[in-house]
């Protein structure tokens, strides 16, 4: 069953009250299931389901509720409710899944959650209803910032909110084919008049720039976030040649750093070759320019991942792909800190080694 709301409103039990947990009341005359997320201590923690009849409720957690978010997904086969892009992994029999991240190659699905904001209660009702058409979702009776007092900031934050930013959205399919993809945040340049943001996924380079329908607003929120975040955006495929598509974006939310992110954030910055003072890098998000001589030679992105080209089996390593994707290299990493570093170059004889010019 795969089924998204329609509407639905949240009543919030007073902190202190007698009862204590998450309950789902089912206001509809269907009957409906659901999962919820959390913060587990080992880790994102993904359950369900809950099969709660038409005017009948659930307690899904029985205890005080002791973190400050929860995520929650409801589906019918008679009614629909939206979900934001707070993803977990769900399959359609009874689950406990253990773990936010590549989904798809453990046999699960990976789905949209909603969340809710517990600080300061202990219990939670939230009344799923069939208000409205049936076709569009609203979350009514909430109000609070969603990022207030977030335990985890860096994971599953916010997606971007266009109603709040009064920025009108394109429908589904306007400008393109739609898309939908997980991938890396490289960064964002300033240009003349506005702003381009670059990200990766599945050796693709996405463009989003000002000067297509995607809302300067959420550029310039992406901007801010800085480099090499981890996000899944959607929107409209304009266009493509070589490894780049030029796309808009109609949102986004940012995910939880990857297994590189340690390295990517080593490697920003300006290097000299310690063999040959002709030779720099520039690595910037995940941005990778050669110069000789103080002329740029080549301009690739750095698609990190474990071993590339069956070399370098068991070490960190990232495919070189260039705009057009007619340069393809693989690298591996054998050693970064804040003063040196040293990578080996697949089909080359020995690493090249660097020392932070900047």
């Amino acid at each position: 069953m795969k089924i998204r709301a329609i509407a639905l409103a949240l009543a919030l039990a007073a902190p202190g009250a007698a009862q204590a947990g998450l309950e789902f009341c089912n206001q509809t005359g269907a009957n409906a299931s659901v999962a919820i997320g959390y913060k587990g201590s080992g880790g994102w923690v993904s359950e369900g389901w809950w099969n709660v009849d038409a005017g009948a409720c659930k307690t899904v957690i029985s205890r005080d509720l002791d973190l400050s978010h929860y995520y929650w997904r409801a589906e019918s086969t008679d009614l629909s409710w939206s979900h934001a892009n707070y993803m977990f992994c769900t399959t359609d029999e009874a689950f406990t899944i253990v773990g936010d991240e590549d989904c798809a190659a453990r046999g699960y699905d990976r789905e949209g959650f909603n969340e809710l904001e517990m600080t300061g209660y202990t219990s939670f009702t939230m009344n799923l209803t069939n208000e409205g058409d049936g076709r569009t979702g609203n979350l009514n009776g909430g109000g609070r910032d969603p990022e207030e007092n977030i335990v985890y900031p860096d994971e599953n934050p916010a997606q971007y909110d266009s109603a709040a930013s009064d920025v009108v959205i394109d429908p589904v399919g306007t400008h393109g084919e739609p898309y939908s993809i997980t991938g890396i945040l490289s960064h964002c340049d300033v240009l003349d008049n506005g702003i381009q943001c670059t990200i990766l996924a599945d050796g693709w380079i996405y463009v989003a720039d000002s000067y297509s329908p995607t809302p300067l607003p959420m550029l310039e929120d992406l901007l801010n976030a800085g480099e090499n975040r981890a996000i899944q955006i959607s929107g409209d495929l304009m266009d493509y040649a070589g490894q780049q598509a030029n796309v808009t974006i109609r949102e986004y939310s940012f995910g939880n750093p990857d297994a590189y992110s340690v390295e990517r954030g080593l490697m920003q910055g300006w290097w000299t070759s310690v063999d040959d003072a002709s030779y720099e890098l520039v690595i910037y998000g995940s941005m990778f320019e050669e110069y000789y001589s103080g002329n740029p030679d080549l301009a690739a992105f750095m698609f990190y991942q474990w071993g590339c080209d069956s070399a370098f089996d068991g070490q960190i390593a990232f495919q070189l792909v260039s705009w057009d994707g007619n340069e393809q290299r693989c690298a591996s990493i054998e050693y970064v800190d804040d003063a040196s570093m040293s990578i080996w170059v697949a089909g080359t004889m020995k690493p090249l080694r660097f020392r932070r010019a900047n």
